[in-house]
């Protein structure tokens, strides 16, 4: 039988160990990653992923379905300069995410991430009242030349998202859609848009979103579907614009490395099975 002195110091560092397991994190890897910053290919080219505005009825000719879209939608010169700066005397649009650098010959380095674009949103309704309009991402269907509502994937476990938006002080609110792996959908209040000019929004996504489970691969991703700006129905509903630009978030990347890990990568997996030959059609073998 253990003295009454060891046997307190045997329970105190079993009761240490307990807790250190119960409250020990796991290993992270944060990186801040760009989802969208509305930039055009090339010198004034098209949008490198368009955007569509759906409104509801009241938001369209006539206040039918079938009416013709009122607002508008546009890739515009401009940047939030707080985070961007502004652009030099030349017009060549230098905009700097992060440290400027200077080589030997006092030029400033260009860093991959720089604005010279933004998504600009006007909006009309006519009647007043709760009104939305919805802000989807598209992608092009290759066969029938068509452009379809295409939710962005995230990559890693999503912590936060972060963006800019322009206002011009009418007094709406804006939300955000996520959907996760299941198919559902998840709404994030971003908060009221009634301010002047740029301003950063910041949304924490909840831990209660699910971004993983316990079989390989573990890893379930979190998707972008869209943008939902509503009119308080005391607010004027013409004359509202707003500026979108560069969509930033931060997630944890990290990836447990163990025997045969690269076998839970969805993507590596693809790729291996282009390439491996299949079993003969069940139809071909003797039963």
């Amino acid at each position: 039988m253990l003295p009454k002195n060891k046997f307190f110091v045997f329970i105190t560092i079993a009761l240490f160990s307990c807790a250190t397991l119960l409250f020990s994190e796991s290993p992270r890897v944060h990186q801040t990653l760009i989802l969208e910053d509305f930039e055009l290919d090339g010198d004034g080219g098209a949008p490198k992923r368009y955007w569509t505005v759906v409104p509801d009825r009241f938001g369209r000719e006539g206040n039918l379905a079938s009416g013709k879209n009122l607002q508008e939608l546009r890739w515009v010169k401009a940047w939030p300069e707080a985070y961007f700066g502004t652009e030099k005397e030349s017009g060549a649009g230098e905009f700097y995410f992060g440290q400027k650098e200077i080589d030997d010959e006092n030029a400033v380095i260009r860093h991959t991430e720089k604005s010279a674009t933004s998504l600009s949103v006007k909006m009309c309704f006519n009647r007043q009242g709760y009104r939305t309009v919805e802000l989807y991402p598209l992608s092009k269907n290759e066969e029938s030349g068509k452009y379809e509502k295409t939710p962005i994937p995230f990559k890693g476990k999503v912590e936060k998202i972060d963006f800019w938006v322009w206002g011009s002080n009418f007094n709406y609110n804006l939300q955000l859609v996520l959907v996760d792996y299941r198919g559902v959908e998840h709404r994030l209040d971003v908060g009221s848009l009634k301010h002047i000019g740029w301003k950063n929004f910041s949304v924490p996504v909840p831990s209660t979103i699910p971004q993983s489970v316990i079989t390989i691969p573990s890893d379930r991703y979190l998707t972008f579907k869209k943008f939902v700006i509503w009119t308080d129905p005391n607010e004027r509903v013409s004359g509202a614009t707003y500026y979108f630009d560069h969509i930033t978030y931060v997630s944890d990347v990290y990836s447990e490395l163990y025997d045969g890990y690269k076998l839970g990568d969805r993507d590596y997996v693809e790729e291996l099975e282009k390439e491996a030959p299949q079993a003969p059609d069940e139809a071909d073998v003797v039963q």
